[in-house]
């Protein structure tokens, strides 16, 4: 929500602001976040923006790279960019500005854009990131960022839970004055038990949003199903990106939202249900892995459910106290 007021004052200022995200679910909730304050920016995506300002100055759509035809060439790019002298008067607000790689921001400092970062390195969900210190020197900046250490977000309890999975000093993180709920992890026999619970927990909290976050899409599919077949397909949306059945959520409707890990980003509902705890079995060690449970974590405002079939608890749980997390052995 910070980067949408960055993007309105700019705007308000006068300035040809331009809102940036990684990830279209997060475009489209920002742009129906507040639509008072968008409607005087353009919000888009990262694959969006480098697509139409590179076929508006060179007609072709932008360079792949030959070892990946998902990522961007980023080096022919800024060659392009140089001997043609193109430039951007336009100012970038960037949200989640780790998830973008690095050569986006080598090539702002080609085309002299102003940009604004909003970050977070310890947010991470995917495997192309940026670190903020990379970000500082391809972005040629010499100022220190400015640091917003205070969440509003997440229940006192939550961000304790979350903080777990951090990799670095944990006793520096400030903790939310709000106090909520302990975090619950349990172990349902099947989903259709899920999706019994979720039903009555839905009825007991219809003032709330609900995100059932899934690790992967089939699952999403699944859940969407079962969920409809206790009787709230009027009550959920389901979020694919490939599936144009549903590529597209209206965040003002329908307080059950189904996304999966690789959409959760910048995302934040009441409550949060993770219904496969199974599938994240990486080491617990692993820097990825554990950042990615925080992230997980960090969607929850209020309530967070974290539910397993199998027999024990991922190894990635196992240092959790119990002062942290309500166990629930089923």
């Amino acid at each position: 929500m910070t980067a949408v007021y960055r993007a309105w004052a700019l705007a308000t200022a006068g300035r040809d602001a331009v809102l940036v995200t990684r990830f279209n679910l997060l475009h489209q909730y920002l742009a129906q976040l507040a639509p008072d304050l968008t409607e005087s920016v353009v919000v888009t995506t990262f694959e969006r923006w480098i697509r139409d300002f590179w076929r508006a100055h060179f007609r072709a759509d932008p360079p792949r790279a030959d070892h990946d035809e998902r990522s961007y060439d980023w080096i022919e790019m800024q060659r392009g960019c140089i001997l043609r002298n193109v430039r951007a008067t336009t100012h970038l607000v960037i949200d989640e500005g780790q998830n973008l790689p690095l050569g986006f921001f080598h090539l702002c400092r080609v085309l002299g854009v102003d940009v604004t970062v909003f970050a977070d390195e310890y947010q991470r969900i995917g495997d192309e990131q940026s670190s903020l210190s990379e970000m500082q020197r391809s972005l040629a900046t010499e100022t220190e960022p400015l640091v917003l250490p205070e969440n509003h977000r997440n229940s006192r309890e939550i961000a304790m839970l979350a903080a777990e999975f951090r990799t670095d000093n944990r006793e520096d993180i400030p903790l939310p004055a709000r106090v909520g709920r302990t975090p619950v992890v349990m172990r349902i026999p099947s989903l259709a038990h899920l999706a019994s619970g979720v039903s009555l927990y839905f009825n007991a909290h219809r003032d709330w949003t609900i995100g059932i976050i899934c690790r992967s899409t089939f699952l999403v599919r699944d859940i969407q199903s079962r969920l409809t077949s206790v009787g709230l397909a009027d009550q959920t949306q389901a979020y694919v990106h490939s599936d144009r059945h549903r590529n597209t959520i209206d965040f003002s409707a329908r307080p059950i939202k189904i996304v999966s890990t690789a959409s959760m980003k910048g995302l934040e509902f009441d409550s949060v249900f993770v219904p496969d705890l199974d599938a994240y079995a990486e080491d617990p060690t692993n820097v990825d892995a554990r950042l990615r449970l925080l992230s997980l974590c960090t969607r929850a405002r209020e309530d967070l459910h974290l539910a397993h079939r199998g027999p024990q608890e991922p190894a990635i749980l196992s240092t959790v106290p119990d002062s942290l997390l309500d166990r629930h052995g089923g």
